[in-house]
């Protein structure tokens, strides 16, 4: 009787498989692309102890689950950005009640990115039941938002009324249908052990510069000075040196001080001191730092709960007025045409319209240029509320055409 002998690592592989079948292991629900101005920015992946093609069952689900994106803008993506993606998506697809509830953990949230995100960045959202939501870049864990229900607000994002595309959400709703190649594609993303060791100083205090080595001592020369000889009955003259007075605001007390000779006596004459001197040292004011350039695209502004919230209300009102405005094409109509359409706007304070650009749009020109003209015509936008901080404010601008179902 012949007998086999299985490798370990083989029996270690299916135990494994096993214990992750036995604990309800997230299986891979949808996997899709996410584009801007036509090229890809990054693949979201959405994990899930049970498959499920209805987002009101994950968003609701109280169960392991995983919420992943890779990184594949070659320029990557700048940190205000990727936290305005969040932000303006729970914005429009929680309710104020919530979004007052999680304030904080917002917060927090958007500081765990202050770092620019690179091409191939791995980023994950994991939630354990009980535990709360832990956020990584590249294996790297960032922080832990404390409250499972965080979780679904960053889920709304992707999964909710108004998802960063129509498209992007049907992708993630496949119940693991998803494409092979597409998944090879987003196994072969990976960081690099360079990248890793960056994200890994993210947040670390700068380091503090070793001290100077000090100098060391010399020996001592002695050096035979002759005494010096003064004549019988010779007197060195006492030198009068005049030291300009300090500017004062009190003219009468500059022209009093002004007048005054202060004597200074010395056993040898005294070098002449310069009168630019007391009054150069006297002047000089403290360096300011440099105003931050908030056109910077890495620019990441500091938020509290009070001005976040007041900023996701304020992009709620924007797109209400912007929506208001729009009227579905006759035409349009007539022909089904229908899709999502993304516009990034920059705005002053006092909600005047410096950009408009179509980051996002369908294929017929009708309605691309519908949802341009309702952004024009919602213009002035109201005034930037004085809780948010900033002279220059970016945000973006879902309009999707959807006709009613007979």
């Amino acid at each position: 009787m012949r007998t086999f002998k299985v490798p370990v690592y083989w029996i270690l592989t299916l135990l494994m498989l096993g214990a992750n079948l036995a604990h309800g292991a997230p299986l891979l629900n949808g996997m899709a692309v996410h584009q801007e101005l036509g090229r890809d920015q990054f693949i979201g992946a959405i994990y899930s102890e049970s498959l499920s093609s209805d987002a009101s069952t994950l968003l609701a689900a109280n169960q392991p689950m995983r919420m992943e994106l890779k990184i594949t803008a070659e320029r990557g993506i700048s940190a205000r950005k990727f936290s305005r993606m969040w932000i303006e998506g729970m914005a429009i697809n929680i309710r104020g009640s919530a979004l007052t509830e999680q304030a904080d953990n917002m917060v927090s949230f958007t500081k765990m990115f202050q770092e620019r995100l690179q091409e191939n960045d791995h980023v994950v959202f994991a939630l354990t039941p009980g535990e709360g939501v832990s956020v990584s870049v590249d294996g790297i864990t960032l922080g832990t938002i404390a409250d499972d229900n965080f979780f679904g607000l960053l889920l709304s994002t992707w999964l909710g009324r108004v998802p960063l595309s129509s498209t992007y959400r049907e992708q993630l709703l496949v119940s693991g249908d998803v494409s092979t190649s597409l998944t090879g594609r987003y196994a072969s993303i990976n960081p690099t052990p360079e990248r890793t060791d960056q994200v890994a100083l993210w947040g670390a205090p700068a380091p503090t510069p070793e001290p100077e080595p000090e100098p060391e001592p010399q020996p001592k020369q002695e050096v035979a000075v002759a005494p010096a000889v003064v004549p019988a009955k010779s007197k060195i003259d006492t030198p009068k040196i005049e030291i300009p007075p300090t500017p004062s605001a009190n003219p009468a007390a500059t022209q009093a001080a002004s007048s005054e000779t202060v004597q200074v006596e010395s056993s040898a004459p005294a070098a002449p001191v310069s009168s630019s001197s007391s009054s150069i040292a006297s002047s000089v004011a403290p360096v300011e730092p440099e105003p931050l350039d908030e056109s910077d695209e890495d620019f990441v502004p500091t938020f509290t709960a009070e001005s976040l919230l007041a900023n996701q209300r304020y992009f709620s009102n924007l797109v209400r007025k912007v929506q208001g405005e729009i009227s579905y094409p006759r035409r349009a109509m007539q022909r089904g045409y229908q899709g999502s359409i993304r516009i990034a706007i920059k705005i002053n304070r006092k909600g005047e319209l410096l950009n408009a650009t179509l980051i996002e749009e369908t294929e017929h020109g009708v309605l691309n240029s519908e949802a341009m003209d309702a952004v024009e015509a919602a213009e002035p936008f109201p005034e930037v509320p004085a809780l948010i901080p900033g002279q220059l404010h970016d945000f973006t601008i879902p309009i999707t055409f959807q006709l009613q179902e007979q």
